[in-house]
């Protein structure tokens, strides 16, 4: 459901807001099919519990500020090996293909005194997970023959949040604010995108241009990269590619770069090959649930995009809104008035 909610400033203007939300939350964490409705109420419990910060999520988090030799070593927490609980310092360092040291400095990187107190957080953190059922496996996604139709909604909506928990997880405050200041400075953004990322690049293009932002956005493929070929270091370039690998998106994008352009990725993958070409990466998830979960990835992109766009209102909020209201003013004709009998 959506409400366009309004506000005035000081000088009598009238600012816009539209507003999405869910009306009836009971349904939405109501029981399913299986009967877990004490499992669905503790995700709720834990979903306001949003203060916990996991050890994998701060590995995760703080990836790209390790060493290269550093992240060999994150590999291993990431990828979740249990042999870890068992693995001496020097067995782990041959896992990872890292000395001693390495591992060593690792741990003290994450405000660790050493591989000891490493293992130790590890351990916690299986015990966590064993405490907690999997989202995924309570929802027992994707749907199978024998479920009802009627309990398809409440299926999607809950994987929906969980994707969209994970991507706050994922999210790097340091990338994602370079990400705001790059598009608030820039003199053109150009989106490249296609299939299911077009519609998250569009309503991102659509958005900022509400606000006087000038963005380039062309389904086409062939057209992004002639775009891409035109730009300038005063430009920046964003790709939307859910598993990074789509041809006409990493092209266009690596285009951008050898123009001199700050380059932007939006992509589900840490190690994903649009990543190579990108001076930003925000990454959604880094995780693979399903098989074919690329149709829960717009809510995660469509966030994503959100968050940019209203960081780059909060740079200059009051240019911003005036820029709004006008935009708003000039497609009035466009509206139909309301008919008082509806």
């Amino acid at each position: 459901m959506v409400k366009c909610l309004s506000t005035f400033r000081g000088n009598g203007e009238k600012i816009f807001f539209h507003i999405f939300f869910c009306k009836n939350e009971k349904y939405l964490y109501g029981k399913n099919q299986k009967g877990n409705q004490g499992n669905v109420e503790k995700l709720r419990r834990k979903r306001s519990e949003m203060e916990y910060k996991s050890f994998i999520f701060e590995v995760r988090s703080r990836y790209r500020e390790f060493r290269p030799s550093e992240q060999k070593a994150a590999d291993i927490i990431l990828n979740e090996d249990k042999r870890i609980l068992d693995w001496t310092i020097e067995e782990f360092a041959q896992a990872a293909g890292v000395s001693q040291p390495t591992v060593i400095r690792f741990a003290r990187a994450l405000g660790l005194k050493g591989y000891r107190e490493l293992k130790n957080k590890v351990l916690e953190e299986y015990a966590r997970k064993k405490e907690e059922p999997d989202p995924a496996e309570i929802l027992n996604y994707p749907v199978q023959k024998e479920d009802r139709i009627v309990d398809i909604p409440a299926k999607v909506i809950m994987t929906n949040i969980r994707h969209l928990e994970e991507v706050l997880k994922a999210l790097s405050s340091y990338e994602f604010v370079r990400a705001v200041n790059a598009l608030e400075k820039a003199e053109n953004i150009s989106v490249y995108a296609v299939e299911n990322s077009s519609c998250t690049a569009e309503d991102f293009a659509t958005k900022m241009t509400y606000i006087g932002k000038q963005v380039y956005f062309n389904k086409d493929g062939y057209m992004q990269k002639v775009n891409a070929k035109n730009l300038t270091e005063q430009d920046v370039a964003m790709g939307i590619s859910h598993t990074g690998q789509s041809r006409h998106t990493v092209d266009a994008l690596r285009c951008a770069k050898e123009s001199g352009a700050m380059t932007i990725a939006i992509t589900n993958y840490q190690q994903a090959l649009i990543n190579k070409y990108a001076d930003i990466i925000l990454c959604t998830e880094n995780t693979q649930y399903m098989y074919g979960n690329a149709i829960f990835s717009r809510s995660a992109q469509i966030s994503l995009v959100d968050m940019l766009y209203l960081g780059v209102f909060l740079k200059n909020y009051d240019y911003y809104a005036e820029k709004l209201n006008n935009s708003w003013k000039n497609i009035q004709d466009l509206v139909y008035e309301r008919d008082s009998r509806f």
